[in-house]
């Protein structure tokens, strides 16, 4: 396990060494801390890109964290409601300084296919591992829906 010092230590070298690291801010909003704190340590163990990841557990939270943070991602879990979503995705569309902002929405299966508008994409929580959220955050950035 990683400690803070050597966490530090490596960036040190990264920086030294002069290695490029892509740096995206992402928000990960859920009510299940176990499955956001899985999902927090898979993008922080990145070492091509430096996510810069912080978790609420609430909407009202969201909003708040989303105007101190300005991330360029945020990871929804499902099991805050598809109308809370949808109507959180469509308040952040309609402000100017929000809406770049891709939102993937963590589906807790494949069963429902319900579609929630203005959501960039979608990731099943049970295929989730490094390369799968890496993959859907960077189709997300670029404007495509995996398929």
């Amino acid at each position: 396990m990683l400690t803070a010092s050597t966490a530090i230590r490596n960036d040190y070298w990264i920086e030294i060494l002069g290695i490029k690291r892509t740096k995206i801010s992402v928000l990960i909003i859920g009510n299940n801390p176990i499955e956001m704190t899985g999902i927090y340590n898979i993008l922080i163990g990145f070492r091509s890109k430096s996510y810069l990841t912080d978790v609420c557990f609430d909407l009202k939270d969201c909003f708040n964290r989303i105007n101190k943070s300005k991330p360029e991602v945020l990871l929804v879990d499902d099991n805050l409601g598809v109308k809370r979503i949808q109507k959180m995705a469509l308040v952040l569309r309609q402000n100017p300084k929000t809406s770049k902002i891709k939102v993937i929405v963590l589906k807790s299966s494949n069963r429902n296919n319900q579609v929630i508008t203005e959501v960039d994409n979608y990731i099943v929580k049970e295929s989730i591992n490094a390369k799968s959220l890496d993959g859907v955050i960077d189709k997300s950035m670029q404007g495509q829906m995996i398929q």
